[in-house]
């Protein structure tokens, strides 16, 4: 753009706001310049009295009116101004008063006495204060006074002496956030003084098919009283009979103060709520799925008194004193930041960072500078003096002169043009006082123009504050501590406020005025200024300045500046339409001295054939936290355009490098702001019906329309033909149907807007299409909010759509907010935090309704306080430029909560501070790491855990407290960022461990985003009746790129399981899975279950890895629990980033699933159905999410303003096209069910892992490992669990079949009850074998046998056992106690079965198939049916166990009629297959009325093609489609019939 375009500064609307320039003459050097504030003379006319009287004088009254009547009008006003409370006393004004008391009332005053004769240019400077030698400007006479009667100066208008100090109160913009917070704290306080910080334990989410299931069985629970050992069971305890229920079962068999007490789960601080059942808690279920033992602790109820806070601390206060303590944190890893190599380079002693260091030292050295400043400006006006000589005035002024420069360079030297033209005008006044030679008696002049510069630079400090959010402004105050109001001072110089008006009364076009640009790199060459006013990402309308050379002299050594004074005047940017939440982005741009060839660079730009690079950019909001219009000065900090893009959402600068530059701009001081909306109230909804059918069509394909989730929002739309050329752009990579909005199309939404109030999801549809948001349009903007609101719901889906950036309107967001909370739960508030986090950046001024919502929670939700603390600390560390945003938030978490959440809190960055420095010493370290890291564990046990006396929750974990590690199980792996395994102890005598992993130099944030995706698609499932049982960890980052991971106990990777078949047999067997399953789930019931829950786990992390495209998926990424839930470890590669070897990429199948994987789901490849079901499981789970691809694309969405590598649009489009949009339903089934066959069928999962395991070292990690545990040892337990062990004995043995040929034996174990237990006699050997091992003096025998164990050999094998068990209890309490023999003794769910099978039943057990045998070689076909828009689709899924034809396999396809149908004409063939377990996913479609489907019957057969010879039909199915409920899809696995011969 070209200079012609600016506006120069010689037009009107000066840009000096707060005080007015004294009209001096002018000299060569110093133009005049207009001023557009409101003003009045200092003394023009008979209208204003001369006689204005002290206002801080304390016995004021009103002088007798003997004044012409001009001169009483003008009086009055002031008059009523007058303060009664101040002490200065000025004993003219009572002699006055008496004085004029006593003239007459009609006293004749000829006011042309007073007229001075003399020319105007015989006045002085000094001549122009002088309210008798004004010029006249008026026909009225002024008022006459006798001669006796003294006259008061009008230096006694103005107080004196005066006193300067910086007073701690918020900045304007942080003043609503900090009144909020304080209202918060305050109310929290007002409480009951007695609170309950009990934590609950998690209910189950949403009651699946599978929860309801679960809800018929019986449990045992192990109740633990406190302090004791050994737990009370209470055995077959049905799963919906309540806590409470129990609690009394157990208060009838050991008594204990019922009131006060409460059952929690062992080792974890959560408790069980007395009114649910069991059935409904998330833990219960969790167990019974895991096959682990229900185990609680019976507590007294942790109920804490919470004292008030009596200190009545400010926010401001609160914030400087935590600043040094938190802020230390971040400012070595935020702010030393790589510099650009175009920018003068600067030591780290150099920048001043934002900590309360700088901030006190700021403060001092400025109440310093007005300890000076007051000191001249007293010693001048003293009227109780006689008028200092000229020397002396001329000194006091030249030190207030240095005293001034010296604030400036406190204020980062910022030359700004108001103070500039002050020290001039004090300047200008010595010159006049050394070329006049006379002090004469004009006091007046020069208190005027020195209480004029003290507004000046009070108006300079708070600026300088304001711009870099220091919570100080200046207070000007008396010798009593008194404050004088500075409004009172501005009235006494003239200076008058307006009252704002609405800006729909101005016709003017907006503008600003670009002053200078401050601490350049010293290499610029020139620099211009862009100036975009945005509303949004959109570009309204942009200037940009002239090109300015940079050229340094003397004067700019300390402050290298270029000064611009250019206006610059928005084209079409009137006030009247401007937008509440617009704002001005500034872009730099410059050329160097000794740039490079970077025409590539996407920072560099053409402005008239010279290239320019972006180095920096920063943002100004329009309107204040009033609403209203801002004026005056403001000084941005530069943001480094190479850290951060420029976005046009929100007010940026930078507030945390002071050495940053800075750019001057000042605004027209103009009084207006922003109207106050009113939404009309005459919208009446109506029904879509009432428009026509094709209208309705073309609206209904609007609304379906994905086009606000695949936009990029962060990108800056610069006019309308930049929206135009991004559309069309758009349209070449996006479908038709996903394309934005045209004109037209926003046009015909719009206007049909009150037909689709009661369309779910139709309003941000609605918003998008309203292109203008001027006043008169947020009228109806407003009132149809208003109106959807009150016909029907919000939910979080709408809610979070209006959330977007691209609505940036307060009203609109604030809506959504609150549509948002009343629709979300705890847990779903714990799931959606990330996004909020991210949403909250978006949001015009820092208090919002979510702010408040959240600190409220979080008051009374200790957990959620705790996630949002550890959240916000990694954010004010990865977030360049919102992290004060952040950072502000994060103090006022601490505000509004008590001490004690602070002192943990602080427990646990200590814990985590010296992990830190342990991991960064053992990564160094060239040792021996595995004895370093005991020393420093043991180290940290006496330091900081002070031998178990100082108690810490964990950042993973908030339930879990722990007072020591355990450093024998500590290990490190092998591995390039050296993790370390850390076992926690907990606090409970005989509690369980938590293990996590302690990580430095992994970027964690990747796996927190694709774990809390998970955890929404978890929830989506859940909600639509799937529960995949996904295994979810927790992943906090503490500091930058180190955290913890946790680990999920009980498992082990494929890459383990498979090794000890070897490297080769183990990578390429099918049998590895299937065999460890086995070993650990030793009756049939528990492998069932464990093959459900690795059959639903692996179909769950199939399809999630498929679409969030998780790459890197080897044998060492992917982990199997006992219990058989299958999970996914390590998302470094996640969006389609594959994993490559050079350039070949080694992630080369859609997803994982072997047929290792489906050999363990058959039970080792005896069920047919298994891969039918498990395809079943997987095209349900990618149907589910399709369907809600709305809420999982928005919550991607909301994560790609995060910074986090890789999630920005493009994330968002792969995981749209993941998600197939273009199919429908039978093609999106056939789709993945190929991706299933794909896999499957691929053999590079199985060298890739055989690689992996060729490259991997001996060991993992560098811990002695540990001895498998036996097979019927699922996990450790202690002597607390079931008891001190008597004595043992076999009593029976039992022949078994299943899997295979074995006895079992029945062991008698004697405690304080007698129990039974089922061992073999493998796993009673590899007891005796690690008890050998453990204990290796006892002596104890057991021979080992390989022979066929037959009647005579298990009759010997039971006299050599009992005589082992005989000696055994003979032994110490030390191996008799131990874990391992109180773990093989433990009463595990398999012996629990197997005794209720006996009570019910003398007879032989014999094992149990979840499956009918009866009807397991019966022919069954999977069919689906829906109908839809006048169409019935039947989709053939799959086929099992087809006969064979002559021995031979068949080759099967589908046919089906709608019977009756005695034509074929509803005939219709599907493909042909080559198996006997065929998945069709045939899709058959029939266009007819619902009423004539209902009168038909659907015949579907499978047919066997023979070349050349005719079919024959393998079997039918016969479906009365009346049966059936077309409201839902139907989905059922019928029974083929035989063909009739």
């Amino acid at each position: 753009m070209s200079s012609s375009n600016c506006v120069l500064p010689n037009l009107p609307n000066n840009r000096h706001p707060a005080v007015p320039r004294l009209n001096l003459p002018s000299t060569s050097n110093d133009l005049p310049r207009s001023e557009s504030i409101t003003t009045t003379p200092n003394f023009p006319s008979a209208s204003t009295s001369p006689y204005q009287i002290n206002p801080y004088h304390p016995d004021m009254f009103s002088f007798p009116r003997r004044f012409s009547t001009n001169s009483v009008g003008s009086l009055l006003p002031l008059q009523r101004q007058i303060r009664l409370d101040t002490p200065q006393v000025f004993n003219t004004i009572e002699n006055i008063s008496n004085e004029m008391n006593r003239r007459p009332s009609n006293a004749n005053i000829d006011s042309t006495d007073l007229i001075d004769m003399r020319s105007i240019d015989e006045l002085s400077i000094l001549d122009t204060f002088d309210p008798l030698m004004q010029p006249i400007q008026s026909p009225v006479s002024p008022p006459i006074v006798s001669p006796d009667i003294p006259i008061p100066s009008p230096t006694t208008l103005f107080p004196y002496p005066i006193k300067l100090r910086l007073k701690l109160t918020a900045c304007s913009e942080m003043k609503p956030f900090s009144q909020l917070v304080e209202r918060i704290r305050n109310e929290c306080q007002s409480k009951q003084s007695s609170i309950d910080e009990i934590v609950y334990c998690k209910r189950v989410k949403r009651l699946t098919s599978q929860h309801i299931e679960r809800n018929q069985l019986f449990v045992t629970i192990h109740i633990f009283t406190d302090g004791s050992k050994e737990p009370v069971r209470l055995p077959k305890v049905y799963l919906q009979v309540t806590v409470a229920s129990i609690m009394s079962q157990l208060h009838e068999i050991q008594p204990f103060d019922y009131e006060q007490s409460i059952f929690k789960l062992r080792s974890y601080e959560e408790y069980l709520c007395n009114d649910d059942a069991l059935c409904d808690i998330e833990y219960v279920y969790n167990c019974i799925n895991s096959l682990k033992p229900l185990q609680i602790l019976l507590v007294k109820k942790p109920i804490i008194t919470y004292e008030k806070k009596h200190d009545q601390i400010s926010f401001e206060q609160f914030y400087l004193n935590q600043h040094e303590k938190y802020f230390q944190t971040i400012k070595q890893t935020k702010f030393t930041k790589t510099s650009n190599k175009n920018k003068q380079s600067k030591s780290s002693d150099q920048v001043r960072l934002f900590d309360s260091h700088w901030i006190e030292e700021f403060r001092q050295n400025i109440n310093t500078k007005f300890e000076q400043i007051e000191q001249c400006i007293n010693h001048l006006i003293n009227p109780n003096l006689p008028l200092l000589s000229i020397d002396e005035q001329i000194k006091s002024i030249q030190e207030l002169i240095n005293y001034i420069k010296t604030i400036q360079i406190t204020c980062s030297d910022i030359q700004s043009p108001l103070i500039i033209d002050k020290q001039r005008e004090l300047k200008t006044y010595i010159n006049e006082l050394i070329r006049k030679s006379s002090n004469g008696t004009e006091r007046q002049a020069l208190v005027r123009l020195l209480f004029d510069s003290l507004l000046a630079i009070i108006k300079y400090i708070e600026t300088y504050c304001q711009a870099f959010l220091i919570p100080y402004e200046v207070e000007i105050y008396n010798n009593e501590h008194q404050s004088i109001d500075i409004e009172q001072l501005k009235s006494l110089l003239s200076i008058t406020v307006s009252n704002p008006r609405s800006i729909e009364e101005s016709s003017e076009l907006f503008s600003v005025h670009i002053d200078s640009l401050f601490s350049l790199p010293s290499n610029v060459k020139t620099v211009r200024i862009s100036a975009r006013l945005c509303y949004g990402n959109q570009t309204r309308s942009k200037q940009m300045t002239r090109l300015m050379s940079f050229v340094r002299n003397a004067s700019q050594e300390n402050s290298p500046q270029i000064h611009f004074d250019q206006r610059l005047t928005f084209d079409r940017a009137y006030l009247c339409g401007l937008q509440r939440e617009a704002l001005i982005l500034f872009e730099i741009y410059a050329s160097f001295f000794d740039e490079t060839d970077s025409s590539l660079s996407p920072l560099v730009y053409l402005f008239d054939g010279l290239p320019m690079r972006l180095i920096g950019w920063c943002s100004q909001t329009i309107f204040d936290h009033e609403h209203r219009l801002i004026n005056g000065e403001r000084y941005l900090g530069i943001i480094d355009a190479t850290t951060t893009n420029r976005t046009g959402f929100y007010s940026l600068r930078n507030v945390s490098d002071r050495d940053c530059p800075i750019l001057t701009i000042s605004f027209d001081n103009q009084a207006f702001c922003s109207p106050n909306i009113q939404p009309r109230n005459d919208i009446q909804a109506k029904s879509f019906t009432e428009i026509n059918q094709d209208k309705q069509a073309s609206l209904c394909r609007l609304l379906d329309r994905p086009s606000l989730l695949l936009v990029d929002h962060s990108a800056i739309i610069i006019n309308e033909s930049s929206v135009e050329n991004r559309k069309q752009q758009s349209s070449t990579n996006i479908l038709d149907e996903d394309r934005e909005f045209s004109d037209d199309e926003c046009h015909f939404l719009w206007s049909h807007r009150h037909f689709m109030i009661h369309k779910p999801y139709a309003l941000p549809k609605l918003l998008k299409s309203r292109s203008v948001w001027d006043y008169p349009s947020l009228i109806d903007i407003y009132a149809l909010l208003n109106e959807i609101n009150h016909h029907r719901i919000v939910d979080e889906i709408e809610s979070f759509e209006l959330l977007l950036p691209t609505f940036p309107d307060m009203y609109v967001r604030s809506f959504a907010y609150r549509s948002l909370i009343s629709r979300i739960n705890s847990q779903d508030l714990m799931i959606y935090l990330p996004q909020l986090l991210q949403i909250i950046k978006f949001d015009y001024n820092y208090s919002s309704p979510i702010i408040e919502y959240l600190l409220q929670q979080c008051i009374n939700d200790y957990s959620l306080a705790h996630k949002l603390y550890w959240y916000l600390r990694q954010l004010f560390l990865t977030e360049n430029i919102h992290f004060i945003r952040y950072y502000y938030i994060f103090i006022s978490l601490l505000y509004v909560m008590n001490e004690q959440f602070h002192a943990e809190l602080q427990n646990e960055y200590d814990l985590c501070v010296n992990l830190k420095r342990i991991g960064d010493e053992i990564k160094s370290s060239k040792l021996n790491r595995r004895y370093y890291l005991v020393e420093q564990l043991k180290e940290l046990n006496n330091e900081f855990f002070q031998s178990g006396k100082r108690i810490c929750r964990l950042p993973c974990q908030f339930n879990f407290k722990t007072n020591d590690i355990d450093i024998h199980s500590c290990s490190i792996f092998t591995s390039l960022t050296s993790p370390i395994k850390l076992v926690f102890n907990s606090i409970e005598t005989f509690g369980e461990n938590y293990q996590a992993i302690y990580k430095i130099g992994d970027d964690l944030r990747q796996d927190q985003a694709v774990l809390q995706l998970l955890s929404c698609m978890d929830k989506i499932w859940q909600s639509n009746d799937f529960d995949f049982r996904l295994s979810l960890f927790n992943v906090v980052q503490t500091q930058e790129c180190c955290g913890f991971v946790e680990m999920i106990t009980d498992s082990e990777t494929l890459l383990e399981i498979e090794k000890p078949l070897g490297a080769i047999k183990g990578s390429f067997s099918e049998s590895a899975l299937y065999d460890w399953l086995r070993k650990y789930n030793t009756i049939e019931r528990d492998f069932q279950i464990a093959v459900d829950n690795l059959t639903y786990s692996c179909a769950g992390y199939c399809v999630a890895t498929y679409i969030l495209g998780i790459g890197d998926r080897h044998n060492e990424n992917i982990m199997v629990k006992k219990s058989g839930h299958l999970f996914h470890i390590d998302f470094g590669k996640y969006l389609g980033d594959n994993q490559k070897f050079g350039w070949f990429n080694r992630d080369r199948t859609p997803f994982i699933f072997t047929k290792q994987m489906l050999y363990a789901m058959s039970d080792g490849g005896t069920s047919n159905d298994a891969m039918h079901r498990f395809i079943d499981l997987c095209c349900n789970a990618f149907h589910t999410l399709r369907q809600n691809s709305s809420l999982l694309l928005l919550l991607l969405s909301h994560l790609c303003s995060s910074n986090v590598p890789k999630l920005n649009s493009d994330a968002v489009l792969f995981v749209y096209d993941r998600l197939a949009p273009t199919l429908n339903y039978a093609e999106s089934i056939t789709h993945f069910t190929n991706l299933i066959v794909d896999s499957l069928n691929s053999t590079w999962p199985k060298w890739n892992g055989f690689l992996h395991k060729m490259n991997q070292p001996l060991s993992s990690s560098n811990s002695i490992p540990n001895s498998p545990l036996s097979p019927c040892i699922i996990s450790t337990y202690t002597i607390a669990v079931d008891g001190k062990i008597q004595s043992a004995q076999v009593v029976k043995y039992e022949k078994r079949t299943q899997p295979s040929k074995h006895y079992l034996y029945k062991l008698k174990v004697e405690r304080i009850n007698t129990t039974y237990h089922y061992r073999t006699y493998n796993e009673i050997y590899e007891f005796y074998e690690r008890l050998i091992k453990q204990f290796p003096l006892i002596g104890l025998q057991l021979k080992y046998s390989r022979v066929t164990e037959d009647r005579i050999i298990v009759k010997r094998h039971a006299s050599d056992i009992n005589e082992f068990f005989e000696n055994l209890f003979r032994l110490t309490s030390d191996i008799t106690e131990s874990d391992l023999v109180c773990s093989f003794f433990y009463l595990t769910q398999r012996d629990q079965q197997i005794n209720e099978v006996k009570e019910k039943s003398n007879d032989e057990l014999s094992p149990r198939s979840p499956h009918d045998l009866s009807t397991n070689n019966q022919s069954k076909i999977g069919i689906q049916l829906k109908y839809d828009s006048g169409k019935l689709f039947i989709m053939v899924r799959h086929a099992s166990n087809l006969p064979l034809v002559n021995g031979n396999e068949p080759r099967p396809y589908c046919k089906c009629y709608l019977n009756p149908d005695e034509t074929k004409a509803t005939k219709q063939k599907g493909k042909i297959h080559s198996s006997r377990d065929p998945v069709f996913n045939d899709t058959f479609t029939y266009e007819m009325d619902l009423a004539e489907i209902q009168n038909r019957v659907l015949r579907v057969g499978v047919w066997n093609h023979i070349l050349n010879i005719s079919n024959h039909v393998l079997g039918e199915v016969d479906i009365v489609l009346s049966e059936i409920d077309w409201s839902k899809e139907h989905a059922c696995n019928y029974t083929l019939s035989s063909p009739n011969v």
